[in-house]
């Protein structure tokens, strides 16, 4: 008698477990050991001193280290962040600072004091604890589905693995606890199957409510997907009018959530004029090979190799389900269309007898599909329609429950066919099924924990005053903290609104954030993500030139001077203006601190203009209309000819629609010649909501005819440091690679943008040559408009 090798010659082993398999408490006994193992294995360091590490000092990582830290230890508010933003602040839950952790854990650090020099410690524990938690959340998940315990062991081992929230661990810390989604899942099918009885709806409401306010994104997923489940059960129920009840009181108890958070932020925020049209709506969608194919080793370089790195996933998707479920996946999708094609019944039908995992896989592939921007890539007016959608900025992230579900659907194929075996060799093939799952898995996620366990621990804490470096202890110990207001660092930094920012360098924002935290100062930089529009308007003229009044003056009812904090990093020549009006404070190699007055920072450089115009007067030369400090090339266009809505100077001004490509000007080959600099500038109106957002450019584009090639030099509006009003003067240097090319001046609105564009006075010099004309009360300087009266 012939027999596969394969199957039978592991036959003794196959009776071991068998034997095991009636034991229950093994599997949960063996799962918990494993579960350990592998956190201490990878995490035991962190997990024995997690006050020791920063899992990223640098980006988002350090600011939402910072946020949570600043709350806690030097907040005066519980929710009004103070530590960034001044002299405004932000409503905590726009921080990612685990607000539900930071209402704890600030009472009792007002109590106990040390507390908050260990809240690090305390939050670093939590997340690497939510780890070894996946591997049990995940296994009592799997038996709620009805699936045996063994099988519910092995394949939890492998989920757990591969949990895609595992890379958050990197910077975006309040979304790295991978229990959340099957957690919340767990409960929702734990009130299913006992009967509405009151206690279940009660947990799944207290956990929702949990995971909203460690962040937004996680109970909108989490409650997204369960309100999904709960209407596609709906849907599927043939006695739906005699549980219409039963379903209304779960849609309720996933409603009040939603409800109570909502109401929650819009009470207690004092913050107005926040942007109802974010960017990244479209950016950061999912695509089919982000859930499919594998994002690591050992199988990625082997894809990449043969497709020439031809696959490009979005990193905010990532959520692969590993080999045996996207091979799963494949069979199955291919078989259900050729069920479909020729109407036969295929064998995948018998896979589908559990009500509940039904639903919930359902559930998840219509959240995959929103997490592919279904059907709004398709119909882009449908997110006009519906602003509330375009407040998620990475629908990548909704791909997650399909990962668990997915996953926790291929544990239940293996099980079934364990269940419905009709002979030991098809038990057999199954067990074999379950034992080549986690051998793939276990390979698969290894290069994911080995990774985010090395990256992790490379940052010293530096929320511990003793792990500064020496530079930086003595910053923070050579001025007296409560004689200033606040922080302004430079070159300064700025995002938040969008509408308008600055770029900022690592080191100079780094500094920042650890000086303020061990000074108790707050910054009036800010790394958020949804502050005020006018709020970071008024903020960002700060760095204004001197020439025009800053609308902040009524605000800064702290008379203290700030305390100006700069690094190596170059500052641009409005701010060098700014540090001339500074004292000095503290120098050193690395860091230098001024000290700014209010009065300094608001005083006007209007007749300073006028003396120093006047001064060189004599020595200038006729340029047209203009003159200037050297002859060399100047372009000026004041669009007179045009008679827009809005203007700047003068009686005319461009007017487009913000969207798509508008040429401003158009010069043939030859007019720019190479190695020379040039500076573009050009006011623009700022002063609609969507004026200048939304990756909106303005441009210089070269035609190489000859090579047929195009380049561009972008700046980017909304980062412009000028501001005048409801007016924005973006100004850039560029260079010409061929002087015989075509150059173009455009702006370019993304297809989402809204609104029109009002753009006035064009102005194209040579870098170096500055440019006058008297113009009645009023100067003009490099384009600028200097009030004389």
């Amino acid at each position: 008698m012939n027999r596969n090798p394969s199957i039978f010659a592991l036959k003794p082993a196959y009776s071991l477990i068998a034997v095991t398999m009636k034991n229950r408490n093994a599997p949960l006994i063996a799962l918990i050991i494993i579960a350990l193992a592998f956190t201490f294995g990878f995490y035991g360091s962190v997990l024995l001193h997690p006050g020791d590490y920063l899992f990223s000092a640098d980006g988002d990582g350090l600011k939402n280290y910072f946020t949570y830290n600043y709350q806690i230890r030097n907040n005066g508010s519980y929710t009004n962040f103070e530590g960034m933003n001044h002299p405004y602040g932000e409503h905590f839950m726009y921080t990612d600072s685990h607000p539900v952790f930071v209402l704890l854990l600030k009472p009792l650090a007002e109590l106990f004091p040390s507390l908050a020099l260990n809240s690090t410690g305390i939050l670093n524990f939590l997340m690497i604890f939510s780890v070894l938690l996946t591997f049990i959340v995940v296994y009592f998940l799997l038996l709620e589905l009805n699936i045996r315990p063994w099988f519910s062991l092995l394949f939890s081992i492998g989920i757990a693995m591969l949990a895609p929230q595992i890379f958050r661990l990197g910077g975006h810390l309040a979304l790295s606890y991978s229990p959340a989604v099957p957690f919340s899942w767990f409960l929702m099918l734990r009130a299913l199957n006992r009967n509405g009885e009151k206690r279940h709806y009660a947990y799944l409401l207290i956990n929702n409510l949990f995971w909203f306010f460690i962040h937004a994104y996680l109970g909108m997923i989490v409650s997204f997907f369960l309100i999904v489940m709960s209407f596609v059960g709906f849907l599927t129920d043939k006695k739906r009018r005699e549980h219409l009840s039963g379903y209304l009181k779960m849609l309720a108890t996933l409603a009040l959530p939603v409800v109570f958070f909502f109401a929650f932020v819009r009470i207690t925020d004092t913050h107005t004029g926040r942007t109802n049209n974010p960017s990244g709506f479209f950016l950061y969608v999912a695509e089919a090979d982000d859930v499919l194919v594998p994002n690591h080793p050992p199988l990625r370089p082997w894809l990449d190799s043969i497709t020439d790195h031809g696959i490009r996933q979005q990193w905010e998707a990532w959520s692969y389900v590993g080999l045996f479920t996207s091979l799963l996946v494949v069979v199955f999708l291919f078989t259900g269309l050729y069920g479909l094609i020729t109407r036969r019944r295929t064998f995948i039908s018998g896979f589908f007898g559990n009500r509940l995992m039904n639903i919930s896989l359902l559930a998840a592939f219509v959240v995959l599909l929103f997490a592919m921007a279904f059907p709004f890539r398709q119909l882009p007016a449908l997110v006009d329609l519906m602003p509330v959608i375009k407040q998620f900025r990475a629908l990548g992230r909704f791909t997650w429950p399909f990962f668990f579900a997915a996953t926790a659907f291929s544990a239940w194929v293996v099980n079934q066919v364990y269940t419905n075996a009709g002979s030991r060799r098809t038990k057999r093939i199954a067990i074999l099924m379950a034992f080549t799952a986690l051998a793939l898995n276990i390979p698969e996620s290894w290069s994911y924990h080995r990774e985010v366990s090395h990256d992790i621990r490379r940052n010293t804490n530096l929320f511990r005053k003793e792990n500064l470096d020496a530079d930086l202890l003595r910053a923070t110990e050579a001025f007296v903290p409560s004689d200033y207001q606040a922080i302004i660092a430079l070159p300064f930094f700025y995002q938040g609104s969008e509408s308008y920012s600055r770029p900022g360098g690592s080191a100079t924002t780094r500094l920042a954030t650890l000086l303020s935290y061990h000074t108790r100062l707050p910054m009036v930089n800010a790394n958020l993500t949804r502050t005020s529009v006018p709020e970071s308007k008024k903020i960002l003229q700060m760095v204004t030139p001197d020439y025009y009044p800053k609308a902040i003056a009524a605000d800064l009812t702290d008379k203290r001077p700030f305390l100006i904090v700069r690094t190596a990093d170059p500052v641009s020549e409005y701010e060098l203006l700014l540090l001339g009006k500074c004292t000095p404070v503290f120098s050193s190699p690395a860091i230098s601190m001024l000290k700014l007055e209010v009065d300094d920072l608001l005083s006007s450089g209007n007749q300073r203009a006028w003396s120093d115009f006047m001064a060189r007067r004599q020595q200038l030369h006729a340029s047209g209309s203009f003159l200037t400090s050297r002859e060399g090339f100047l372009y000026y266009n004041g669009f007179d000819d045009r008679k827009p809505e809005k203007v700047f100077r003068g009686s005319g001004g461009f007017e487009a629609m913000k969207k798509g490509r508008n040429v401003l000007a158009e010069f043939a080959p030859g007019t720019f010649e190479s190695g020379k600099e040039y500076n573009i500038s050009a006011w623009m109106y700022n002063g609609h909501p969507d004026a200048l957002n939304l990756y909106f450019r303005f441009m210089v584009e070269e035609y190489d005819e000859k090579q047929g090639t195009w380049t561009q030099t972008t700046c980017f509006p909304d980062q412009s440091e000028t501001i005048n009003g409801d007016w924005s003067m973006p100004e850039f240097s560029f260079r010409v690679n061929n002087p015989l090319s075509g150059i173009y001046i455009v702006t370019v609105g993304p297809r989402d943008a809204r609104g029109p564009l009002y753009i006035d006075d064009l102005l194209i010099r040579e870098k170096g040559m500055d440019v006058y004309r008297e113009e009645g009360d009023f100067l003009f300087f490099n384009n600028h408009r200097i009030d004389l009266r």
